[in-house]
């Protein structure tokens, strides 16, 4: 018997859990198994670091080969296991440069700053930058959501939901819960309706499934406030100076 894949990975990785949603929804989770990267050691050690040079979660590992970057592991995923459970791929070359170019968006723009909602910052000044930015492309995204949806590029789910919406539940949180903000899509009406439909299942199997990383993200965010991350982090000091939050 061939040995099991694995994704090393924890609940609050927002990279990470796109693919344990196509993992879900795919229904491989007999065939890749979960693993925190606490199991090598961290992901400085010595031995997870002769698997991904760079240290950063998620991680894959075929057996033959050791794959990061959480885009190329999706899509990985995504071919391997084509034939397998729900599909994933949109119909015509159009929809899946769309789906692909949404998921690029956050991917260069967003995430590398994303750090500015829970990590340290040089000052409140870069943190307020920062924070604009990601409201200007989560603008874009608007402009690029389906507005027929239910998913984001129209009424079959893709790369894109499994690839933007995690992130989907750090913004709302920490925006909301954090930084003060009434509603973190406070003018984007589509990405609220597909982020609210995903969110909370319609007993689609493919909500169920993202409905299921929604837990285990906002749990883990939970277990951040509780010990105190946004304080620790100098965040709760910042938001006292005088900038546009």
């Amino acid at each position: 018997m061939a040995a099991k894949q694995v994704l090393y990975d924890i609940p609050v990785s927002n990279n990470g859990a796109r693919c344990r949603i196509a993992i879900y929804a795919k229904g491989l989770e007999d065939k890749i198994d979960i693993v925190s990267p606490s199991e090598l050691g961290g992901i400085k050690s010595e031995e997870y670091m002769k698997l991904n040079p760079y240290g950063k979660m998620p991680l894959f590992t075929t057996g033959d080969d050791n794959i990061y970057e959480s885009e190329v592991i999706l899509q990985y995923i995504l071919d391997k296991y084509a034939d397998v459970g729900m599909n994933l791929s949109l119909a015509t070359p159009e929809e899946r440069a769309h789906s692909a170019l949404c998921t690029k968006i956050f991917d260069t723009y967003m995430q590398p700053i994303q750090g500015c909602m829970y990590r340290k910052a040089e000052s409140a000044e870069e943190r307020a930058a920062q924070l604009k930015v990601i409201d200007e492309n989560l603008h874009i995204l608007e402009a690029m959501c389906s507005d027929g949806g239910p998913y984001f590029c129209g009424s079959q789910p893709s790369g894109a939901d499994c690839g933007l919406f995690p992130s989907f539940v750090f913004f709302q949180f920490m925006l909301e819960e954090q930084f003060g903000w009434a509603d973190a899509f406070y003018d984007k009406p589509l990405l609220k309706k597909w982020y609210n439909y995903l969110k909370k299942s319609d007993g689609s199997e493919f909500t169920k499934c993202t409905e299921r990383v929604y837990g285990e993200i906002f749990d883990a965010l939970k277990d951040w406030e509780s010990n105190g991350r946004w304080e620790v982090q100098g965040i709760k000091a910042h938001l006292q100076e005088d900038f546009k939050w």
